[in-house]
């Protein structure tokens, strides 16, 4: 296969389910170098649950505004359908984003003003996507540098709008639900910063678990000691609740669509730890 990117430099993310103690991504490697050999290539072998919607657009959402423009990302992640697979391209940020159709990328990017485009395929399963699907669709975007991603691809019509579930919102509080929890224990619940905050309306907050209460929003793991809980707004700018150096989830109970309540108020109130301390429910 020819490479079409010498006259045009890009970064390529590959991003894939497997983890990379797999000859399948030894030999992703070696296509992906082959096909575009004088761009620069970054690879994140994550391993995750096959087909898993919402780990999936968590992860998209932690990684699409870190990129530079003109980045082809090619997200090789598993389909857990009885269809056929399908295969979409969409521009987002002035770069490329490839990847199956199970409308994952709907909830990762949450725009309306985004089009989604069909990636070429014959309706059977390809023993080697990457090759077979992927690379040659960013070889067709790399070879029409000047056309539109609608002059390449057919438009995808979607018959429905994948959405989040969506905060219970009240005057002085929310109930959020947790959309993941990752490999270290930190657990991701269905809001963003932006839209926090305007709930927020600078007021102060304290967080509710069932087993512990979490006063302020941090910067970081570890403006709070080791061992104690705290709430921030990490990568992607997604709320999320953490332990520093332990596994959130775990020792708080907390899993996928268990809820928390997020309380604000005016008056600063007195806790023997400051405002940022944690301190256990009382009984």
């Amino acid at each position: 296969m020819q490479s079409a990117d010498a006259n045009r430099q890009l970064l390529v993310h590959y991003w894939c389910d497997y983890g990379s103690q797999t000859i399948d991504f030894t030999l992703a490697q070696a296509a992906l170098h082959n096909a575009f050999p004088n761009s620069s290539i970054i690879y994140s072998p994550l391993v995750m649950e096959p087909g898993n919607l919402r780990e999936q657009a968590i992860i998209l959402k932690q990684f699409k505004d870190a990129f530079p423009p003109n980045t082809i990302h090619i997200c090789h992640v598993s389909i857990n359908s009885t269809e056929p697979p399908r295969y979409v391209v969409v521009k987002y940020a002035d770069s490329y984003f490839l990847g199956p159709a199970n409308d994952f990328m709907q909830l990762g990017f949450e725009l309306d003003s985004l089009e989604y485009f069909i990636i070429p395929n014959d309706g059977t399963n390809k023993w080697n996507t990457l090759r077979e699907i992927y690379i040659k669709a960013a070889l067709t975007i790399l070879n029409n540098p000047n056309k539109n991603l609608s002059e390449l691809f057919k438009p995808k019509q979607h018959m429905r709008k994948p959405m989040w579930i969506q905060p219970i919102v009240k005057a002085n509080n929310m109930r959020l639900s947790c959309m993941y929890v990752d490999l270290h224990g930190n657990c991701y619940f269905n809001i963003s910063k932006d839209k926090f905050e305007e709930y927020r309306k600078n007021r102060k907050v304290r967080v509710r678990t069932q087993m512990a209460t979490i006063n302020g929003i941090m910067n970081d793991y570890n403006d709070m000691p080791e061992g104690r809980l705290v709430a921030l707004f990490g990568h992607g700018g997604l709320f999320q609740l953490a332990q520093n150096s332990g596994n959130c989830s775990k020792n708080m109970g907390i899993y996928e669509d268990h809820t928390i309540l997020i309380e604000f108020y005016e008056e600063e109130e007195y806790t023997p730890l400051g405002e940022n301390a944690l301190s256990k429910e009382q009984s």
